[in-house]
């Protein structure tokens, strides 16, 4: 039986406002340029890094001690250079248009009946003005026709990732997370985030799923290291 979960509202962030006006300001004053490759374009991503997106290869699913993984690109060349500007450089339509062109390369994912993404410390949220992973998953959720949930937290700030070995991220990344949603009832849920690297992120936060209640929890990102 599919189970449908009610829709949580999207929180107003100032930051995220700020960064949005901002970029909205460059492009009224300079050309827009591609997010792939520099090259001035109307679109976030130009037609050649379009073309370059749908013809990478996909990697094949990975499973972790608990939970399975899906990327829909590998983490390099255009798909890199997109990520970094959309992550680190407020350009949200950027990584919309990514998640966009992910959507069809889903297509051997199990389909899930919600979708909620990796929560974000506050302090690197306002540094940022927006989670990335929250940009990614609000346009996979629309393309499953599925609510998107925001009761994953995070409960204590963490050292960045980058640069750690995997037992170090794992050590790092414990206890980080807790439900404070509505009860999952058994259902199917992607945890999406942008980046897959040793999966310590993934794991943790898909085991704190599946004890608020979780049948399946699927780990979704738009790229995976290799």
């Amino acid at each position: 039986m599919r189970i449908v979960l009610p829709r949580s509202g999207a929180s107003c962030d100032l930051h995220g406002m700020v960064a949005t006006l901002g970029r909205l300001f460059l492009d009224a004053v300079a050309p827009r340029r591609c997010a792939g490759c520099d090259a001035v374009s109307e679109e976030p991503i130009c037609g050649l890094c379009h073309e370059v997106l749908q013809t990478g290869p996909t990697p094949a699913p990975w499973r972790l001690p608990t939970v399975v993984a899906f990327a829909a690109f590998e983490f390099d060349g255009v798909v890199r250079e997109v990520l970094h500007r959309g992550k680190f450089q407020g350009d949200r339509a950027a990584l919309e248009a990514l998640s966009r062109l992910a959507c069809p390369r889903l297509g051997r994912v199990p389909r899930p009946d919600a979708v909620l993404a990796v929560p974000l410390g506050r302090r690197r949220r306002r540094q940022r003005g927006y989670n990335q992973a929250e940009v990614i998953a609000a346009v996979l959720a629309e393309a499953e026709h599925v609510p998107l949930l925001d009761g994953l937290v995070r409960c204590r700030e963490t050292a960045p990732q980058a640069k750690r070995d995997e037992a170090a991220r794992l050590a790092n990344i414990a206890g980080a997370f807790a439900w404070h949603g509505v009860p999952l009832g058994s259902a199917g849920v992607w945890l999406v985030d942008d980046v897959l690297t040793t999966g310590a992120t993934a794991m943790a936060a898909a085991t704190v799923l599946a004890e608020a209640g979780a049948r399946r929890v699927t780990a979704v990102v738009l790229a995976r290291v290799l």
